[in-house]
């Protein structure tokens, strides 16, 4: 395989009021043709940065400061807006993070992936226009195309949004795609559906594609190769088998650990301790040396090379070099650990109390979406559960189920079109009722929503949305002023005080997600209904977050109502799950009875989808690269 793009040396720098953010620092690597890339690391660590500095869509206070970018052996580093946008679709396309500000909330799906269909096939008729736009609906995986293509990105959930920005990628054929998260937002048959059309299409297109995620078993599933980042550097790189078999870097040993598949009981996960350093002073030496327990006199002095572990295989820490071969530091046994957490995960549910006291019940609830003047949409069909006092209730299923819009009438987004939501013995339906305990209601249940950019206000600091629950409650705050509240809550999610004057937009999708998270925690809410809570962020934080939901329910007895796809995280979690499919709850029971006695075909189907990741599992290895 030829060499399509290669990196040399690439250092990009954001120019900020507080100072200079390093966001990616001397990074080099290769990517042949038909090779698949993953790029995995903390939220915050340059991922995006650096595929967007790559594709020159970088904000004007953003600059590279060294560093060379080959594609197809031309030197595109120098290369003007004009020829970047001949370069763009035919050489290199790219999948966004976040679906609802890719696509245009005026237009129809299939309006846009025709635009962009029309763009990269110039001269095409209507029909054939019309035609290819059905193929990529199908080809990424959506049902009914000819309906969905009339609908707009309002009407469809975030994982079929996140299908139809596919499509319209796809739509470039180009030789190289660039995917930011691209499965965040799916289920996992959808997810698995998804990575096999990449697959396929590295197969038949022979496409190139850098693949970022925080997901490692997505990661060791799609990918040839691995880049392991922190702090704006790779600090690992070589074949998808040899990081997750022979890891060498501490901070990959840490990001593996974080699995909820290693939970060793089931009060909490392993999480990666303290925070990743500011990006605008750098610290000298290795920039994970104040969160490495192996840690080395030299990792404070000196930044480490890269030392060869393999012809194939590099990795940036001191404990790679000749002087630390007799400290005898060696990888967890990750094998061990994760049969240690699957005994641990069984007992566990024996020893689970249930609370008899009924917080929300939930009652023959239906939701009917109108589309035209004669369609309707039944995205909830007669759907009936009850959620205990300090109980964790999972909601499962596949995109476009219904799991979003249940909790949505439950918090009072939707006004149901038929049933009955008692919370605490009150009709919060029922108008009259709802205006009576209006304060009540809107400080004891929160919601953290899919996505974090459309449900934080782009124009206020963080400290003041953190605060704004608060004020508009009158509550007031327990530590002195708003502003140390918000502090205080930050803190809780991995984000230091130093982000409370910054505003959305300067921020990751992940610490987006973390300041929503923070705002609902904030009030102390007694019902918790949080949609795909971490699903933007990496495992670290993920175990961060989903360590903090169990001492919260611990210590205060707080409920949840968990929409989550990872299958894995909502068995660590939850007390009892909900099957959901095509708006109708299936199936509910405890959580291991699900996850081990299904009873309905759809969530064997479902369960039988769950992609452990094969780095785990005893045998010989999967791909040699």
């Amino acid at each position: 395989m030829s060499e399509l793009l290669e990196v040399q040396d690439l250092s990009v720098s954001f120019d900020t009021p507080e100072g200079e953010i390093q966001a990616v620092r001397e990074v080099s690597f290769k990517v042949k043709a038909g090779e698949v890339l993953a790029i995995v690391g903390e939220t915050g660590c340059g991922k995006s940065v650096l595929c967007k500095s790559i594709l020159k869509l970088l904000p004007e206070i953003a600059r590279m400061k060294s560093g060379r970018i080959l594609l197809d052996g031309v030197d595109i580093t120098a290369y003007g807006e004009r020829d970047m946008c001949r370069l763009r679709g035919k050489m290199f396309s790219m999948v966004f993070q976040n679906p609802l500000t890719t696509l245009n909330p005026s237009l129809s799906v299939g309006a846009q992936i025709g635009e962009a269909v029309k763009v990269h096939h110039p001269g095409i008729s209507r029909q054939d226009v019309e035609s290819r736009v059905l193929s990529l609906l199908e080809l990424a995986g959506i049902d009914h195309p000819k309906e969905r293509m009339k609908q707009y990105p309002g009407h469809l959930s975030g994982g079929m949004r996140q299908r139809c920005v596919l499509a319209i990628a796809l739509a470039a054929e180009s030789k190289l795609l660039f995917a930011d998260e691209p499965t965040t937002a799916l289920d996992v048959t959808i997810q698995a559906q998804i990575l096999d059309l990449l697959k396929e299409i590295q197969k038949k297109r022979h496409t190139a594609t850098i693949f970022i995620t925080h997901d490692l078993g997505v990661a060791a599933g799609v990918a040839d190769r691995v880049a392991v980042m922190y702090a704006g550097r790779i600090v690992e790189i070589g074949k998808t088998a040899e990081i997750f078999r022979d890891p060498r870097h501490p901070y990959t040993w840490g990001l593996m650990r974080a699995l909820p598949v290693f939970a060793k009981d089931k009060d909490s996960l392993y999480s990666i301790p303290g925070m990743p350093p500011s990006l605008i002073n750098p610290p000298e030496g290795d920039a994970f040396a104040c969160r490495n327990e192996y840690a080395l006199e030299i990792d404070y002095e000196k930044q480490p090379p890269m030392f060869p572990v393999t012809a194939t295989h590099f990795a940036a820490t001191w404990l790679l070099d000749e002087r630390a071969e007799g400290l005898g530091i060696k990888a967890p046994d990750f094998v061990h650990l994760k049969k240690q957490g699957q005994e641990t995960c069984r007992t566990d549910e024996e020893k689970r109390k249930e609370t008899p006291e009924i917080l929300l019940d939930v009652q023959h609830l239906t939701h009917i979406f109108p589309l035209t003047k004669k369609e309707t949409l039944r995205a909830v069909d007669d759907v009936s559960f009850q959620i205990r006092k300090g109980e964790i209730f999972g909601l499962i299923g596949e995109s476009g189920s219904g799991k979003s819009t249940v909790a949505r009438c439950i918090m009072n987004v939707y006004r149901p079109t038929g049933g009955r939501i008692l919370y605490q013995g009150i009709d919060v339906c029922n108008p009259k009722m709802f205006r009576a305990n209006r304060k009540m209601l809107q400080s004891c249940r929160q919601m953290i929503f899919q996505d974090s950019d459309a449900s934080l206000n782009q124009c206020k600091k963080v400290c003041d949305i953190l605060a704004e629950p608060m004020k508009l409650q009158h509550v007031k705050p327990p530590r002195g002023s708003y502003r140390a509240e918000a502090a205080f809550w930050l803190k809780r999610v991995g984000l230091e005080a130093g982000y409370l004057d910054q505003y959305p937009a300067s921020l990751s999708g992940g610490q987006r997600q973390r300041v929503a998270i923070a705002r609902a925690l904030s009030m102390e809410p007694a019902l918790l209904a949080a949609d795909e809570p971490v699903a933007s962020l990496d495992v670290s934080m993920q175990a961060q977050i989903l360590n903090l939901f169990k001492h919260l329910q611990r210590e205060h007895g707080f409920s949840f109502l968990l929409i989550a796809h990872d299958l894995s995280l909502v068995r660590f979690l939850c007390d009892r799950v909900g099957v959901m499919h095509k708006g109708r709850l299936l199936e509910t029971a405890p959580v291991e009875e699900i996850f081990q006695h299904p009873k309905h075909p759809y969530t064997k189907r479902l369960v039988a989808s769950i992609q452990i990741p094969d780095f785990l599992e005893d045998g010989p290895e999967r791909r040699d690269g």
